[in-house]
């Protein structure tokens, strides 16, 4: 016995689906789960899940995050 997952494009999915059904006694479809726009939605809904451990005072500072990072990282390696 053998699990595939597979994970197809929306036009070709009733294609395949209908390939499977029809294919043999052989196959069997145990679950068949499509993935709409709200499963992916739910995801970055986690944004700010933290915001209560961090530090008010620092917000400013995250628009030059980045830029003091490489600052920071070219000052270790060149001292």
């Amino acid at each position: 016995m053998h699990t595939l997952t597979l994970n197809i494009k929306d036009d070709a999915y009733s294609n395949i689906l209908y390939f499977l059904k029809n294919l043999s006694a052989d196959v069997e479809i145990l679950s068949d789960k499509v993935t709409t726009k709200k499963d992916e939605k739910r995801i970055t809904s986690l944004r700010g899940v933290f915001s209560k451990y961090s530090d008010p005072s620092k917000i400013h500072l995250e628009d030059k995050a980045w830029e003091m990072h490489v600052v920071e990282k070219y000052t270790k390696e060149n001292s």
